[in-house]
C-alpha cells in the first residue's frame, strides 16, 4: 500500500534531491505551479482531500522579489502573502486537523530572523518560524518543523538575486566560508523525516554554519 507524500515547491533543487531519496514506495504528489496556484489560499475541495491523505508534506514554495518595498504595488504585495505565509499556514492547519499521523517540514529562512533586501519575504518567513513554535499539534504523532538555511548558493532564488555583492558578503562572513547547497538541505530534511524520533516538533532548525554565533 502507498503513502501519499505532498511536496510544493516541486520545481526547486532542494525537491529534485528530495525525491531521489524517497523510497518507491511512497507516492509523491508534486504540483506543478499551473497545477496549485499558492497565491489563492482557498483551496478547491480536491486540493484539500489531497492533503488530507497525505502523511508527509514537505513544503518549500516561495517567492522573493527583487523590487524594493516602496516600489511593489498591493497586488504583488498580497501575491507574497499569499504564497510565503497564508496558503502555507492553510496547508499545516487542514493537515494537522485531519491527519493524526502528518508529518510537515517547511523551508524557512536565515532572513525570518535576520530581516532581507525584501522586507515581505522577510516578515512572512519570521511569520512561519513563529507559527511552527507555537502551533500546538493535535496528535501524539503528528510532527511540525521548519528549516531555516542561510544561503542556499545554487537555488534559482539566489542565482537571480541582483544583489550579489550582498551575497559574497553574507558568505565570506559565514565560519565555514561557504554557502550551503541544495543537496545538503534536503539530505537533512530526509534523515530528519524518516530516520529520526517524532518527538522533535514545533522547532525552527536554523542551518546556518555558525554565522550568528557572537563569542
Amino acid at each position: 500500500m502507498y503513502k501519499n507524500i505532498l511536496i510544493t515547491g516541486g520545481s526547486t533543487k532542494i525537491s529534485f534531491h528530495l525525491k531521489k531519496l524517497i523510497n518507491k514506495k511512497y507516492k509523491i504528489f508534486s504540483p506543478t505551479k499551473k497545477e496549485w496556484n499558492l497565491s489563492n489560499p482557498n483551496f478547491s475541495k480536491d486540493k484539500i482531500n489531497l492533503i488530507k491523505k497525505c502523511d508527509k508534506i514537505y513544503l518549500f514554495h516561495s517567492i522573493l522579489s527583487n523590487k524594493k518595498h516602496l516600489s511593489k504595488n498591493y497586488k504583488e504585495i498580497q501575491e507574497q502573502l499569499n504564497i510565503n505565509l497564508l496558503s502555507t499556514i492553510n496547508i499545516c492547519e487542514i493537515a494537522l486537523l485531519n491527519n493524526k499521523n502528518v508529518q510537515i517540514f517547511i523551508l524557512g529562512s536565515e532572513s525570518g530572523l535576520k530581516g532581507s533586501f525584501d522586507i515581505i519575504y522577510a516578515l512572512t518567513k519570521s511569520s512561519i518560524h513563529k507559527y511552527v513554535e507555537e502551533r500546538k499539534i493535535f496528535f501524539k504523532n503528528q510532527q511540525l518543523v521548519c528549516i531555516a538555511p542561510s544561503t542556499i548558493i545554487d537555488a534559482k532564488m539566489t542565482i537571480n538575486r541582483k544583489d550579489k555583492n550582498n551575497v559574497k558578503k553574507s558568505i565570506n562572513n559565514n565560519p565555514k566560508k561557504r554557502g550551503l547547497y541544495s543537496k545538503e538541505i534536503s539530505k537533512l530534511i530526509y534523515d530528519l523525516s524518516f530516520n529520526n524520533s517524532k518527538y522533535l516538533s514545533n522547532t525552527v532548525i536554523h542551518v546556518n554554519g555558525g554565522k550568528f554565533s557572537r563569542m
